[in-house]
């Protein structure tokens, strides 16, 4: 086919959606509900529209097609606007012909002009490596155990069903609970009141959603949901629990399992969680190692920007708190200098040049240091292209330690 029958072009009218709506049950298929969840982001997710929505066209019909979800993720409590890949596909007979590539080239030129901090997909093993693209935050963390593994608790706590009234205070338990993650999704009060009302999440599959109560007060919240066809029960998000609320929540969680003649439980939610400690406790086991979002930063002295208050917050922590240095990554193919005086950062900036460096950086894999996915130390060992002088070892220690991070559904 010729390269000029095809015409790159964004959503414009209900006609358009409709037939969008109609590539995604042909591509996805019906049963995965992918169609669904596109409706609800047009329907009820605000900072979503046409525009976000990139097809492409060839003889009247649409054929290949990606769409950019804007969403807030915190680094450290910084907020970072974040752009997230999703429904990359292309009907079969039109694959192998460029389409995407044209499709990441127009996304990745507008997730720039809209001054997104870093770009995210969830995406398949290996193919998005070519767009700069690095593994860096955990996703698909699942532990399962046997429901006939579950002890009888007798716990205090009552399980009730999710009301309207319980949104603030669900709210208020999730942000605690987001507490001991570097990076986490901010969810606003709107994106909570769509969650409700639709029983959707980022997964087109309904959840149902129940509190735990502990005289009279709420102390925590679940998601889960049915899978029949494999006879398992899914939990999708919990809340930080103490032993009796986990056993209140297990013990509902099984027998509301037998009744349905379900055999596992699978909890889809963050190693870190302290209902996950307890699952594993009683012999559940954890899918090692998981999978992970797939990141690529956008412009990198905008990042450094970002992140400066929580750099100078290290310094002023450690050691280095009087550090006087301009500090040179080098990245390969370009270096960013950061001026450093008496502990504050002064001045940020990019260079079209790779000289020799103390700081000698990966630019793809150097997002696993940035979000705390890996130490330096492990960067070290695994990638040859990312060397520091000893000089500067525990430096970028203190500049970039390794945490936990998890991103609950941000729309």
């Amino acid at each position: 086919m010729d390269e000029n029958d095809f015409e790159f072009r964004h959503l414009e009218t209900q006609e358009d959606l409709e037939q969008y709506l109609e590539l995604m049950r042909k591509i996805f298929g019906v049963e995965t509900g992918v169609d669904k969840l596109v409706r609800k982001l047009i329907d009820n997710y605000p900072a979503m529209t046409f525009k976000d929505f990139f097809v492409i066209k060839h003889q009247n019909r649409f054929v290949a097609t990606i769409n950019l979800i804007p969403v807030t993720w915190s680094v450290g409590d910084i907020p970072i606007k974040v752009a997230q890949m999703g429904n990359v596909a292309t009907l079969p007979e039109y694959r192998r012909q460029g389409l995407v590539r044209r499709l990441v080239t127009e996304y990745h030129r507008e997730v720039a002009k809209q001054g997104y901090d870093l770009s995210v997909l969830e995406g398949i093993p290996y193919f998005y490596r070519q767009f700069g693209y690095e593994y860096a935050v955990p996703l698909l963390e699942e532990t399962r155990v046997r429901l006939g593994q579950i002890p009888d608790y007798d716990s205090g706590y009552v399980v009730q069903p999710f009301a309207d009234g319980d949104l603030p205070r669900a709210m208020e338990l999730l942000e605690i609970s987001q507490r001991k993650f570097y990076v986490h999704t901010v969810r606003d009060k709107q994106v909570w009141k769509i969650q409700h009302e639709t029983h959707i999440a980022s997964d087109p599959e309904p959840f149902e959603a129940f509190t735990v109560e502990a005289d009279g007060e709420m102390v925590a919240y679940f998601r889960m949901r049915e899978n029949l066809n494999d006879k398992e029960l899914m939990v999708t998000e919990v809340t930080d629990v103490d032993q009796q609320c986990v056993q209140a929540m297990l013990r509902f969680l099984k027998e509301r399992g037998l009744k349905s003649r379900l055999e596992t439980l699978v909890a889809c939610v963050s190693y870190e969680e302290p209902f996950i400690h307890h699952v594993v406790a009683i012999g559940g086991t954890r899918r090692l190692p998981p999978y992970a979002w797939q990141v690529r930063i956008t412009d990198f002295v905008r990042i450094f920007e970002k992140l400066k208050p929580l750099l100078e917050e290290r310094l002023a922590e450690s050691t280095y708190c009087h550090l006087t240095e301009t500090l040179s990554f080098n990245f390969r193919r370009f270096t960013v200098k950061m001026s450093v005086e008496n502990g504050q950062i002064t001045n940020i900036q990019k260079l079209e040049t790779n000289e020799r460096s103390p700081i000698g950086l990966n630019p793809t894999v150097f997002v696993k240091l940035l979000l705390g996915d890996r130490s330096r130390e492990e960067l070290e060992m695994t990638y040859p292209d990312v060397r520091i002088d000893i000089s500067h070892k525990h430096l970028l220690d203190i500049l970039f330690p390794k945490k936990p991070s998890y991103m609950h559904s941000a729309y």
